[in-house]
């Protein structure tokens, strides 16, 4: 079973080895929770805003910061999904059809229908 899946409790009185063991595998979990929650809450802040943003006017107030904010993104994903592929699926899925600019900027480009 891998340190991400297992939630067993910190347990306060044991040897300083152990505990300092526990301390590292909670650390890296909550870590690796943190990266995945920031990478499908990001996806749902641009693509699918709640609160009546679209997008492009999201992308148009992100300006010229927009390319390296999706370049991290995707990067974060990449990793993740190195480790855990399922844990980007929610994010991935709602990413939609997009082009970088050379001067950093985004460009929201129509989502296409689909045939099914």
């Amino acid at each position: 079973m891998s340190i991400l899946d297992n939630n067993d409790p910190v347990v306060i009185r044991e040897p300083a080895a152990k505990r300092a063991a526990r301390n590292l595998i909670e650390q890296t979990r909550q870590t690796y929770n943190q990266m995945v929650n920031a990478f499908n809450n990001g996806a749902q802040t641009f693509w699918n805003n709640n609160g009546g943003a679209t997008p492009s006017d999201i992308a148009a107030e992100l300006g010229t910061n927009a390319k390296e904010v999706f370049e991290l993104h995707y990067k974060l994903g990449q990793f993740i999904a190195s480790i855990k592929p399922e844990a980007v699926v929610e994010g991935n899925n709602l990413v939609g059809n997009f082009t970088m600019n050379e001067d950093g900027t985004v460009t929201i480009l129509p989502t296409e229908p689909s045939n099914t």
